[in-house]
């Protein structure tokens, strides 16, 4: 059974209303570049984490459980514009990255053009912004000023990421910084929202987002581990295509740590051979580095897990042990 089936979730609702933010813009041509790309970006997929999440954290406010259409409506229109804000950060994410493709399909960068992608996701921030402060929530405060800040943080994630690009002496705290920022964030601000909206108390949003935040982290170091344990059709994108866009990940730091691989990986650089890269990508994955990795994503889910505990008394707190569940399942 997939996660949003057993949360009791539905996609269709949330990719419709995905839909109707783009749909409803009457300044925007339809057909256009820009609507079809959004449209496009929407039709391709997605497990729809950072709208699940939002949904659930309104399932620890003072009206869960009970039929609440205006409640409804706006933890979708929270959902809708959390997942808005990904999908725009994924479209950068893959520019800068020169990633040729996403979920196995080519990026929307090589669909169309770099400068066309960028107004794209561009435009996909600015309708956020738009469409948040139009229909703000009653007698919500500054509706704007979270969603700036988290915006601020994805793109600082980012330029970490690129300021970082092969450089193999970045320490794991600058690591988990970056990741934190990239990643951690956006999945501990959907908690949070979701929490925020449905009127939770403040100790029970400030749980959220810390689980938020060490699920976010559980979840990103997973990620950078299959990188190297799963092959390209399961991932929709070539192995160690992290190591070869010189976004230098968790593995490599442990990898790292060995002088019998250090050398071999720190001789790479953009220019290298692809004979260069499989050798020094499978020498990662033969090493004790991704176990390592893996220590260190459990550490979070056990944190994830302990804060968890304290929400006992709220029924919805087994929706985030499902979510912990699905992790482990995922890292098997």
């Amino acid at each position: 059974m997939k996660l949003h089936e057993r949360l009791h979730i539905s996609l269709t609702e949330i990719d419709t209303a995905l839909e109707q933010v783009v749909l409803t813009d009457l300044d925007l041509p339809h057909p256009s570049v820009i609507s079809d790309g959004v449209l496009k970006l929407i039709r391709s997929g997605g497990k729809r984490l950072r709208p699940i999440l939002v949904l659930i954290g309104g399932r620890f406010g003072v009206t869960a459980g009970k039929e609440d259409t205006r409640l409804k409506r706006d933890l979708l229109r929270s959902a809708v514009l959390m997942e808005y804000v990904h999908m725009a950060s994924l479209v950068h994410d893959d520019i800068i990255d020169e990633a040729d493709t996403r979920r196995g399909e080519p990026a929307l960068h090589r669909q169309t053009d770099v400068r066309t992608a960028m107004h794209i996701a561009d435009y996909m921030i600015a309708r956020v912004m738009e469409w948040s402060s139009s229909n703000a929530i009653e007698d919500e405060q500054d509706p704007l000023e979270g969603l700036v800040a988290l915006v601020a943080q994805l793109c600082l994630g980012e330029y970490g990421q690129m300021e970082q690009a092969y450089n193999f002496d970045q320490s794991i705290r600058q690591y988990l910084r970056k990741t934190r920022n990239k990643t951690a964030v956006l999945m501990a601000a959907c908690l949070k929202a979701g929490a925020e909206v449905a009127g939770a108390d403040d100790e029970t949003i400030r749980l959220l987002y810390r689980i938020g935040d060490y699920l976010g982290m559980a979840f990103q170091i997973q990620d950078d581990i299959l990188d190297y344990t799963q092959d390209e059709r399961t991932l929709g994108k070539p192995a160690g295509s992290d190591l070869r866009s010189g976004n230098i990940t968790l593995p490599v730091l442990y990898a790292l740590e060995r002088p019998a691989l250090a050398a071999k990986i720190r001789s790479l650089t953009k220019t290298s051979s692809e004979s260069d890269y499989a050798y020094a990508i499978a020498a990662i994955l033969a090493s004790p580095a991704c176990a390592e990795a893996a220590a260190l994503r459990d550490r979070y889910i056990d944190r994830a897990e302990q804060l968890i505990d304290r929400l006992a008394h709220y029924p919805a707190h087994h929706d985030l042990k499902v979510l912990l569940q699905q992790l482990a399942q995922r890292a098997a």
